[in-house]
């Protein structure tokens, strides 16, 4: 039986994990979360994989529908790995909770500290150079427990987390799909695409050859980062900031997705 991971990332700190796993275990499709679930079944797969980053404390929203809707092996060994910034949250309690609506289970869960990349608000860090080998090597780790189908009880939110959210996160999460507004378009811009090619969340389409925003915004930050002119900016702030994209991935490994559909949720 094969194995298949799903992964939702905007400047691949979580498609490097979900690449690092799925060479330890062979035999394994990497599936991103921009395809249609219906598209991407994984009914007959001994292991299923989950990876994703952390946003405003739990999984992404488009990383909960894409979980909602894909039909999965319910004896299916299934891990998760969330690579946060600083503040993993609750994000696996709450992908435990849809897993078990689905009459499956969450076998082993593990975080990994990736470089925080939300750009709008500060630079990447912390050091790119100092943080990324070290997830590396907790990668690799990981790899080796979920190939042994090895049990570990998810990470949990603290206390604090879990009453700070719904007072602090949950406005954010509200207007985070129109918080698009604030990204500008510089006459720097060639339309070369690149931009909506590598949105997880098909938000990005063309007008008069500029960008256009669909206000189903993740605030992933992949638009900011991967432009190759420094045309996007939110709204001038990124301008003079440093950008951050996980060093073992291009934008070609983001948009090489074979299934990617149109939304319309």
């Amino acid at each position: 039986m094969k194995n298949i991971i799903y992964y939702f990332t905007g400047t691949g700190n979580s498609l490097r994990a979900a690449q690092v796993i799925a060479k330890q275990l062979g035999d394994t499709e990497i599936i991103s979360m921009r395809c249609d679930p219906k598209d991407v079944p994984s009914e007959d797969a001994e292991r299923i994989g989950f990876i994703f980053p952390v946003h405003h404390w739990t999984m992404p929203e488009y990383a909960i529908y894409f979980v909602e809707q894909v039909k999965l092996n319910p004896k299916a060994y299934i891990f998760a790995v969330s690579t946060p910034g600083m503040i993993n949250g609750g994000c696996q309690d709450k992908l435990a909770k849809l897993l078990q609506e689905k009459h499956c289970t969450l076998s082993y869960g593990e975080k990994v500290y990736s470089v925080a990349n939300y750009v709008a608000i500060y630079p990447p860090f912390p050091n790119p150079e100092k943080r990324v080998p070290k997830t590396e090597e907790q990668l690799a780790s990981i790899a080796r427990e979920i190939a042994e189908k090895k049990l570990r009880n998810p990470p949990h939110a603290n206390a604090i987390t879990r009453w700070l959210a719904p007072r602090k996160m949950q406005k954010f999460i509200e207007h985070c799909p129109s918080n698009d507004k604030y990204f500008s378009v510089w006459d720097d811009c060639i339309s070369c695409g690149l931009c909506a090619k590598v949105c997880p969340s098909h938000n990005i389409s063309f007008k008069n050859s500029k960008p256009t925003f669909l206000h189903q915004c993740s605030q992933c930050m992949a638009c900011v980062s991967f432009c190759p002119k420094q045309a996007i900016n939110f709204p001038k702030y990124t301008r003079k900031r440093k950008k951050y994209h996980n060093p073992h991935i291009t934008a070609a490994d983001i948009v090489s997705d074979k299934k990617l559909y149109p939304p319309n949720h």
